[in-house]
């Protein structure tokens, strides 16, 4: 059998995990494509809205929200390492 890497880890090894890892992948980009939309409707609702929905509960969830995904977005960045590509530029 063939290595696949430092850590002697054999493609036979390898094979069964990929559909499993192609799963998980196309998952997180359908929920992600999904939280956008509702990020965007959230948003406006928020713009449009009286001050005391903006309050500061919704103040610590859109906090946590960003730390969950600013952890997310380093995972990309690790993943990516692995497969070898540079992650999409975040626009701001």
């Amino acid at each position: 059998m063939a290595i696949d890497d430092d850590a002697g880890t054999t493609v036979a090894e390898i094979e069964p995990i990929k559909p499993a890892l192609i799963a998980e992948l196309t998952w997180a980009k359908l929920y992600t494509k999904a939280m956008h939309k509702d990020l965007g409707a959230i948003s406006t609702a928020i713009s449009k809205s009286q001050p005391i929905i903006a309050g500061p509960e919704m103040k610590r969830s859109a906090e946590k929200l960003h730390d969950q995904l600013r952890s997310a977005n380093r995972t990309v960045g690790e993943l990516s390492d692995h497969v070898g590509i540079r992650p999409a530029p975040v626009k701001r």
